[in-house]
């Protein structure tokens, strides 16, 4: 989307083309005015049409081989097999959040700071934090649904 206004304003440029190149024709329809004049404009402006399209081709041929080259090293880590490490993951939602900083829209993930994060860990407790147990039920971030049902773990209670 980002090119988009792009091809837009080469579209433009061609039909602003089109148009001149049409009253040159009707120019040319009057027997008294001299042709040779008409016929070179109209030359002219076909010459400068296929300039600035064959300008922007290469140009915009260059750009998107760029962009090419950066999603491929980029976001090769997806068609990878391997599964992705902590620290990969977390770098992807980072780039994430910063694009969707950029473009003005919340975060969908928030990263607390190092002061903040909790490294207290029970030992022999499988990475329960303290004051957690097994069966408790943590409430899911603000805006999130849960896929589960609310008394799906009800059930698993009874039995």
């Amino acid at each position: 989307m980002e090119k988009a206004h792009l091809y837009e304003a080469l579209y433009l440029v061609n039909h602003g083309i089109d148009e001149a190149v049409r009253g040159v024709q009707r120019l040319k329809k009057s027997p008294k005015l001299f042709m040779e004049t008409y016929h070179k404009s109209m030359a002219g402006l076909e010459r400068r049409r296929s300039m600035i399209n064959l300008q922007f081709m290469l140009e915009t041929g260059k750009l998107e081989a760029n962009d090419e080259s950066y999603f491929a090293e980029e976001y090769n880590v997806w068609l990878s097999d391997e599964p992705l490490t902590n620290e990969e993951i977390c770098r992807l939602m980072r780039d994430v959040e910063r694009e969707r900083k950029m473009e003005g829209k919340p975060p969908l993930v928030q990263f607390l700071p190092r002061s903040k994060r909790s490294k207290k860990t029970r030992r022999g407790t499988g990475g329960l934090r303290i004051g957690q147990t097994v069966n408790s039920i943590q409430p899911p971030a603000s805006g999130i649904k849960s896929a589960v049902p609310e008394d799906a773990h009800a059930e698993e209670k009874k039995t």
